[in-house]
């Protein structure tokens, strides 16, 4: 009996002599948390790229790699010869519809009186034997060729048409679509965008506008007036909204249209033929008298090929404007992408520029981690290039499908970058990051080894020999939190 009580007694001490030697942790509440690891690199949120929007030749370019630029900034220019050529001629022939013009007139009123020879004979056709009769006018009606508001009117009764003509250009000036306009010149970019709304003020009146074409790499500028009551060749001052005075220019007719006369007396203009009133195609406008018989043309065949011609003309100069290639958005020039002579196609994109969005990260995450990953997750990055920087930022969003090199799957997840971000820090850098997948505080905590598993159950072991189960919940490679089985304060050896 005595010596099975020995045996016991050596058989503990062995035993309390081995967990002497064991290390030891006490369960104690604290913060534990879960991440994932990846490597990547710092891009830009956004790089846009200017295209070339008509086939042509680069012939010069005006930025450098790591410019800055504004949005409207003009970046390249390029030439088309055939596109030259033919606003060249269009030009042209705007000179020769608009002479045509000078010599045209709306309406005649005709007379008719038998031919005669100098002893008063009357003459003959030959063929019919019927008397020859001779079409002439002494007076001529002037009518509006077009519907439109009077904008001027430069002829009175007693007035010699001809001259009042020479002297204005015309008899009576019309605008044919309600809309004035003011063009704006500068040897510098006037800094306005299409479509952007502005101030027109003039004296006593002031109205908003409209930029509705850019012309000369920025450097004039047309703006629109949706109202034709305001007197034309006005002198008026254009702002922005916020006050900003951007140029100053003369208030136009937007599609104006000349009422013409060749020549003879003015005999009477019509009542409604006054500056503001409204006149509708055909109308009367005035009437002249007319001492012999008038030069006489189709005036709408000429007005036609005049409006006709200048269409042509309108829509060439858009594409001739489309030969510069402007900044799509502020930012930096990041590439270059032709070189001078290079012909290009209509698409082909010219320059990539770094918009000035913000950087934002890529991190390539393994597939076994990818599952945990998810949209407004924290992360936390380090720049390999950078040791003293550190950055952090939230998950934005992540790539449905994986990239496999060497039977190794990752997926890109993209980090929104939050706060400032140091000014050395630039596209294209490597980077490491960590999401913080999940956590916990107040959390019963054990050191990883402090644990050991039996199939799907974990146990602990005691001070005193003993083994307990218990229940976890995360884990990382140093700690594991225990959910069931120990209370704060108990001891465990491993």
């Amino acid at each position: 009996m005595k010596r099975r009580i020995a045996c016991l007694c050596a058989a503990m001490a062995l035993c309390l002599s081995a967990a002497a030697q064991a290390d030891t942790a006490r369960v104690s509440a604290g913060s534990i948390a879960s991440t994932v690891y990846g490597n990547g690199e710092i891009q830009p949120v956004s790089q846009p790229g200017a295209y070339a929007r008509i086939d042509a030749e680069v012939v010069e370019w005006y930025v450098g790699l790591g410019d800055e630029v504004k949005a409207g900034d003009l970046l390249m220019k390029l030439e088309n010869d055939e596109l030259a050529a033919e606003v060249a001629q269009l030009e042209y022939d705007i000179q020769l519809t608009q002479k045509d013009m000078l010599y045209t007139q709306t309406h005649a009123q005709y007379k008719y009186r038998p031919l005669t020879y100098e002893d008063g004979r009357p003459r003959l056709d030959v063929n019919t034997k019927e008397p020859l009769i001779e079409k002439y006018s002494d007076e001529i009606t002037i009518r509006s060729p077009s519907d439109g508001r009077v904008m001027a009117v430069y002829i009175r009764a007693g007035d010699d048409a001809l001259a009042e003509y020479r002297e204005h250009g015309c008899v009576v000036m019309l605008s044919t679509d309600g809309c004035m306009k003011v063009l704006l010149e500068g040897e510098n970019p006037l800094g306005l965008a299409l479509d952007q709304t502005v101030t027109v003020t003039g004296d006593g009146f002031s109205a908003a506008g409209k930029v509705v074409n850019l012309m000369r790499y920025g450097t004039q500028a047309v703006i629109q007036v949706n109202d034709d009551s305001f007197p034309m060749d006005a002198p008026v001052t254009v702002s922005t909204q916020s006050g900003e005075i951007v140029g100053e220019g003369i208030l136009e007719i937007n599609k104006p249209m000349p009422v013409s006369a060749y020549g003879g007396t003015v005999k009477g203009v019509a009542w409604n033929v006054e500056v503001g009133k409204y006149l509708k195609r055909d109308d009367v406008v005035a009437r002249i008298d007319w001492d012999q018989t008038p030069l006489f043309y189709d005036n709408d065949k000429v007005l036609r090929e005049h409006v006709k011609v200048q269409l042509q003309l309108e829509k060439a100069m858009e594409k001739q404007e489309r030969l510069a290639i402007v900044a799509p958005c502020n930012g930096r020039i990041a590439s270059i992408d032709v070189e001078k002579g290079d012909s290009v196609t209509a698409g082909t994109k010219v320059i990539t520029i770094v918009e000035d969005a913000g950087m934002e990260l890529v991190l390539h995450i393994d597939e076994l981690d990818i599952p945990s990953v998810e949209p407004g997750q924290q992360v936390t990055v380090w720049v390999d290039a950078l040791p003293d920087v550190t950055l952090e930022g939230v998950v934005r969003k992540i790539a449905p499908l994986g990239n496999t090199e060497s039977s190794v799957t990752t997926y890109d997840v993209y980090v929104a970058l939050e706060g400032d971000v140091d000014s050395r820090v630039l596209g294209g850098m490597n980077v490491s990051g960590e999401i913080l997948v999940e956590s916990a505080v107040n959390a019963l905590l054990l050191p990883s080894e402090a644990v050991s598993q039996d199939g799907d159950s974990w146990y602990v072991q005691l001070r005193s020999g003993e083994y307990r189960q218990v229940e976890l919940g995360m884990m990382t490679d140093t700690q594991v939190q225990i959910t069931a089985g120990l209370s704060e304060g108990e001891t465990v050896i491993y």
